[in-house]
């Protein structure tokens, strides 16, 4: 009888992907800027709640969210037409495609969402991404059976590279966050020194 692929050498990358997602879950709750005052049970609710409040307002806000929300479907999109269609067999960039752009919208997600504490330190968003992917890679290991007939070589790369280019797209968020808080500073600043010399 032949050895369940759950139960072969590549055991290690689901092993590998449970130890991953703990730990770093567990540096993202340590993290300079992790919104501490939300219990992970409840944000959910804070994500619905301010959805509810901030949507219909019509500002700047407004806009964040709806491009979440269509960059979500634009995800989305890519990614299951790209398994209907076989396009990750035949363009091997789609999957890094997919990854990069679903690691920044879950990292836009969460930083609109926990947006005081993102703005004080969007550090925390990179951590929090390696944790949801590794976690995702759990799942596939658990639920999905393409990765099968690969050799177990493969499979860890495949996994890492997932990982690394999902955490890029948080990396990218984040930086673009830092950005903006150094531009809102400036201008305060400036706005500031304008007003001391009234």
């Amino acid at each position: 009888m032949a050895t369940p692929p759950h139960l072969s050498p590549k055991l290690v990358v689901g092993v590998g992907s449970v130890a991953l997602a703990l730990a770093a879950a567990w540096v993202t709750t340590s993290t300079a800027g992790y919104p501490a005052t939300h219990a992970l049970r409840s944000w959910p609710a804070v994500l619905a709640t301010r959805l509810r409040r901030e949507l219909p307002r019509g500002d700047h806000l407004s806009a964040a969210w709806a491009t979440i929300a269509i960059w979500s479907v634009l995800v989305s999109g890519l990614h299951f037409g790209g398994v209907r269609y076989n396009v990750y067999t035949a363009l091997p960039w789609w999957d890094l495609l997919t990854h990069a752009m679903g690691g920044l919208g879950v990292a836009a997600l969460l930083g609109v969402t926990f947006r005081e504490s993102t703005l004080r330190s969007p550090v925390w968003l990179v951590a929090a991404v390696l944790a949801i992917g590794a976690g995702f890679e759990v799942y596939e290991f658990v639920f999905k059976t393409f990765w099968y007939h690969w050799s177990l070589g493969f499979y860890v790369i495949d996994t890492v590279v997932d990982l690394v280019v999902n955490t890029s797209g948080a990396v990218a968020f984040a930086t673009a966050t830092m950005l903006y808080r150094r531009r809102r500073r400036g201008l305060d600043d400036a706005g500031s020194v304008r007003a001391g010399s009234d």
